[in-house]
């Protein structure tokens, strides 16, 4: 059985929404799937430290950690202040 990466994933995420007219800007991920993607990654993301944004991250896009367990999403700009009005991003 072959799993899909985190990376893999978002590609195809950002590869449908540009097919939809949309611009992505970021990729939030939660809490499992950040550990996930720092095992699969050749580059070694740190949850703590002071930065809590990182570019460059998954197809160039910021990545933003959110609080929650299970999330990998492609967003756009409005998609993202909309979250960040009513969720904390760590």
């Amino acid at each position: 059985m072959i799993t899909e990466t985190i990376e893999q994933n978002v590609l195809k995420q950002i590869q449908h929404m540009q097919q939809q007219g949309l611009v992505p800007v970021a990729v939030m991920l939660g809490h499992e799937d950040w550990l996930f993607f720092a095992e699969q990654s050749k580059v070694s993301y740190t949850p703590f430290g002071s930065s809590r944004r990182y570019q460059p991250a998954l197809g160039g896009l910021l990545l933003v950690r959110v609080d929650d367990m299970q999330v990998t999403q492609v967003v756009t700009q409005n998609e993202l202040d909309a979250y960040t009005e009513t969720h904390q991003i760590l």
